[in-house]
């Protein structure tokens, strides 16, 4: 029998004469795809045709049955499957028997079935029973049989040929059930040691591969799992320790030390000859019970550069500002106010400080200035100075000198004013700096260098600083969390945003522009019609342009055509006529009380003119 192609798994069947015209009858379907190869030879050339079938990778499993399975078993490197004798089998042999006497002859490989007499007085048979181990040792066993009356003997397929050449009736005691089931098994074996082998085959080459060094040990701390990225960051090579105690091998992996405290330790910092690496070690617990340790580990070296790959392209992506004043829309005359002093400032090396309540576009008016200016064609950097933890926001700042601290790059690394250098550092949330980093950003702007952490060298940087704050800075400075000659430096020149409150005349057009970018299946004339809808007028916009960009975009998300007027009345639902109605007097009340009073103070502070301001408060007054 021959089944299947050579790329599935290949069972191996030693069989002889009586036992594979049996298979061969089975018309066996196997329940995987699987070849399946019948081997019928004698006992003596089982172990040698085995053993180079093996050699040569022709099977994943063997199957044989009596004498011929107990001579391969633990001698191959391959499952075995031995068919076995069924108390079935045995039943249905002497039934079989008995019908030509009453006395028969059962000869088995080495051993004897057990319990044969209960079977004997229930058939009513008389069963002589023998074993043998080698076939000189069946001649003598059916001599004796034959001299005693015995013609009827049970047995195998070796027997079978024997008793055939001296004129007794032989019964063979292998059933089609037994060797279905035997097959069966020996197909699933083969099925799943396939897929285990595959799945070490993709295990390897996952490990090859990998980046990071990987070393496994067993129970005992030998070495099981050595790649190729080991080898190449200890130097050694994986047949040298494959097998050896990784104690001796790899001390610093502290695997053995992982087993016994059988809790893992992440990204440790240890030494390998001249080099140190990132290491991490895991106990494997299987039911809770230690069966080894892994370690992955990378040479410190290799992952700062990859680090710096990483922050470069990173930081190359922020270095463009994209926003010009054109972009900026607005006829009022706040912003228009505004456009203007941006343009003016960026004609002007000084530092720029924009203040403006949050979502008024302080970012956007950086960008415009640097974009004006001479310096447009060099980099804007940007850095949000309440995003970054205080001790990476130094480095990230300023650079940092070669082993200035655990982990620093070989070679240092420049702080984002050096490569901002020629170009404008935009500080967004100011106010968040400490005044530990206060203290050196002060001498960026008054000497225009920069001393990296762990440096002696002073680098030279040719920078324009644009700052911007939700903030009240004086105020911060007169209850002493910010320093006062670093507020006068930043504030050079001064840029207030009007918040959009008091500049609703401009909600229209960025209704417009929103709806444009986010609703595109929108006519003109519904465009039109939302953006001029009242309920955006009356609203205070505490969020400014980036709650209105919200807005906008979830309308978007909920529009359905001919349902806009209901829609925008459910988006802003939460707020009462009196709150919608009194924003900007609240907000004019607020200024005027922030400077006693003074008209021309408060206009500047709103951003508008004296003029406006009395127009305004005088319609108020009227209400």
């Amino acid at each position: 029998m021959q089944e299947g192609s050579k790329n599935e798994p290949t069972i191996a069947v030693f069989s002889y004469h009586a036992l594979t015209s049996l298979i061969n009858q089975l018309q066996y379907r196997a329940p995987h795809p699987v070849r399946i190869l019948v081997i019928d030879c004698m006992l003596k050339d089982v172990l040698e045709k085995a053993d180079n079938m093996e050699k040569n990778g022709e099977a994943d499993v063997f199957l044989s049955a009596g004498g011929t399975a107990k001579l391969l078993s633990g001698k191959l490197a391959n499952p075995l499957v031995e068919i076995r004798v069924t108390g079935f089998d045995i039943l249905a042999a002497l039934k079989e028997a008995k019908q030509y006497s009453d006395t028969v002859g059962l000869i088995t490989y080495e051993s004897k079935i057990a319990n044969l007499e209960n079977l004997s007085g229930l058939l009513n048979i008389t069963i002589k029973q023998f074993t043998y181990q080698h076939i000189s040792d069946i001649e003598e066993t059916l001599n004796h049989l034959q001299e005693e009356g015995v013609n009827v003997v049970i047995g195998g397929s070796f027997l079978q040929e024997v008793i055939s050449n001296r004129g007794m009736r032989g019964i063979f005691i292998y059933s089609a059930d037994g060797v279905t089931q035997a097959l069966d098994t020996a197909v699933q074996i083969a099925f799943s040691k396939k897929n285990e082998a595959r799945k070490a085959e993709e295990l390897r080459a996952i490990l090859a591969f990998s980046y990071e060094g990987i070393i496994a040990v067993d129970r005992n701390g030998l070495i099981t799992v050595f790649n190729s990225s080991a080898e190449k960051i200890i130097g050694i090579s994986q047949h040298e320790v494959l097998g050896k105690s990784i104690d001796t091998i790899f001390p610093t992996a502290k695997l053995t030390k992982v087993m016994q405290s059988r809790r893992p330790e992440l990204n440790q910092i240890e030494s390998i000859g001249n080099s140190q690496i990132v290491i991490s070690r895991i106990p494997i617990l299987v039911n809770a019970v230690i069966m080894g340790a892994v370690a992955t580990f990378q040479n410190i070296g290799i992952i700062q550069e990859a680090e710096e790959k990483i922050r470069k392209s990173l930081y190359q992506k922020g270095f463009v500002a994209k926003t010009f004043i054109k972009d900026i829309l607005g006829t009022s005359e706040q912003i228009q106010k505004a456009k203007r002093e941006a343009f003016l400032y960026a004609k002007n090396p000084s530092s720029v400080l924009i203040t403006g309540e949050s979502g008024t576009g302080k970012e956007l008016f950086a960008q415009s200035i640097h974009n004006a200016g001479i310096r447009f064609r060099h980099p804007f950097v940007t850095i949000n100075c309440a995003a970054i933890p205080d001790n990476l926001l130094e480095s990230e700042l300023f650079g940092y000198e070669e082993g200035a601290f655990t982990g620093a790059k070989k070679g240092g690394k420049p702080g984002l004013f050096e490569l901002a250098h020629e170009g404008t550092v935009f500080l967004d949330e100011i106010g968040e700096l400490s005044m530990s980093l206060q203290s050196r950003l002060l001498r960026v702007l008054e000497e225009h260098e920069v001393l990296r952490i762990g440096g002696d060298k002073i680098r030279s940087v040719n920078i324009q600083v644009i700052s911007a704050t939700n903030k009240d800075l004086w105020e911060m400075t007169e209850n002493g969390y910010f320093r006062k000659d670093l507020y006068y430096r930043l504030n050079v020149l001064e840029l207030r945003l009007p918040p959009l409150r008091v500049r609703k005349t401009d909600i229209p057009l960025l209704v417009k522009k929103f709806l444009l970018e986010m609703c595109q299946d929108l006519a003109v004339k519904e465009i039109e019609g939302i953006s001029q809808h009242t309920v955006f007028r009356d609203y205070n916009w505490p969020g400014n342009v980036r709650e209105l960009r919200n807005i906008i975009e979830r309308f978007a998300a909920l529009y359905k055509e001919d349902e806009y007027e209901d829609l925008l009345l459910s988006l802003f639902e939460r707020l009462t006529p009196s709150e919608l109605c009194s924003g900007e007097q609240e907000e004019l009340n607020r200024v005027l009380n922030s400077v006693q009073g003074n008209k021309a103070q408060a206009a500047q502070k709103l951003g508008i003119s004296r003029t406006t301001l009395w127009r305004k408060l005088k319609g108020y007054s009227s209400i």
